[in-house]
């Protein structure tokens, strides 16, 4: 896509009552070369038989100027925003369902291309004891190179985002409103994330949360992840649709165990009876991960054409496993962002797979 293209889709995504299925039906019916062009009485007529949403396109000259509105918004907090598919889109939500077209985000988004992704969820309403138990965990996870993934919320979420950051690794939140609308919880664990972790959202600057925005995070919580652990859940927990959602999308499942008459576990005990994988400490979580990238491994893939400069590290880099330091021994002549950048290349190409730890595999 070209720049006035890739605008017209943050303009089109950005107004109230757009979401994916409708994007994609409007997509069928106009191409998205032609979005730019369109006039807004043809976006509305178009899009939707909704008036009100008529009304609402009837008031932006074009969708540019809506995208030209929302990009100055974004810069006075300094926020972007990234499509499906751009290094800064988690490229585990690419090819979802219902997965967003557009994330609004602070920070340098989904950039660790190398790192395995634990998402550690659960309820808000927890003891000291387990926050400190995930804090511990997730700062451990850290420790192996992983990136944490979370929702933000207060409890289990922002005992999650904390021990990661403690640890100086990195995490990912994603939020159900606008950044600039955050509800106290996530508000503080944007404070909180330093220049290596991201805050994400498909809300448009503005936007408020809904009940049915929250249930959307939490799908792209566990998408984004390649393992989801929950901590603790009552039955009615918020966390059973991400584990819900974790099955559709072939995530590793798994959960903490409790004692039988335990209150707040509720969910954990149902998720173990049926199948979940039982996390006692990071061993059980690395483990879930290397099941989840040998299966990928041994998936049929097609390898893509690369460019020479990629070709020249791909012919240096060592056969099998090897971490950034034997990467970047590998082109001394080049810096540790072109290295990373090339890789990112390799692995989208199908050349080399992420392991855990920071460490890649090269495919034969």
């Amino acid at each position: 896509m070209n720049t006035d293209e890739r605008r017209a889709v943050v303009g089109l995504w950005s107004f109230p009552g757009v979401g994916p299925k409708s994007l994609a039906a409007f997509e069928a019916r106009v191409p998205r070369r032609e979005w730019a062009s369109l006039s807004m009485r043809e976006v509305g007529l178009l899009f939707t038989k909704n008036e009100a949403m008529r009304a609402d396109f009837l008031r932006w000259p074009s969708l540019l100027a809506k995208a030209e509105a929302v990009e100055a918004a974004l810069r006075l907090r300094r926020e972007r925003v990234c499509l499906s598919g751009d290094p800064e889109y988690p490229a585990g939500l690419v090819g979802l369902s219902s997965a967003p077209a557009v994330l609004f985000f602070r920070g340098p988004g989904a950039v660790e291309a190398g790192r395995g992704r634990v998402a550690i969820v659960g309820t808000r309403s927890t003891t000291a004891e387990w926050e400190t138990w995930t804090r511990d965990l997730s700062a451990a996870c850290a420790r192996e190179g992983l990136v944490v993934v979370s929702g933000g919320a207060e409890g289990v979420d922002t005992a999650a985002h904390v021990g990661a950051l403690e640890a100086g690794g990195v995490t990912w939140a994603f939020a159900a409103s606008g950044l600039d609308q955050l509800d106290e919880p996530p508000r503080k664990v944007l404070g909180l994330l330093d220049e290596r972790s991201t805050m994400f959202t498909m809300v448009p600057p503005g936007g408020r949360a809904k009940e049915g925005l929250f249930i959307q995070r939490n799908r792209f919580i566990s998408g984004a992840a390649q393992v989801v652990l929950v901590v603790r859940g009552k039955a009615n927990s918020g966390a059973r649709h991400t584990a819900q959602f974790a099955v559709e999308q072939k995530r590793r499942l798994l959960a903490v165990g409790s004692l039988p008459s335990e209150e707040g576990a509720e969910l954990n005990r149902e998720l173990l009876r049926a199948g979940a994988g039982p996390c006692f400490d990071v061993t059980d979580v690395m483990r879930a991960l290397s099941l989840e990238q040998k299966g990928r491994a041994d998936d049929t893939f097609t390898q893509q054409p690369i460019d020479a400069r990629s070709q020249r590290l791909w012919r240096r880099l060592p056969s099998g496993a090897f971490d950034m330091e034997r990467a970047l021994a590998a082109l001394p002549e080049l810096g540790s962002g072109d290295v990373t950048a090339l890789l990112i290349e390799l692995e989208l190409a199908g050349w080399v797979v992420p392991r855990t730890g920071r460490r890649y595999e090269k495919r034969a």
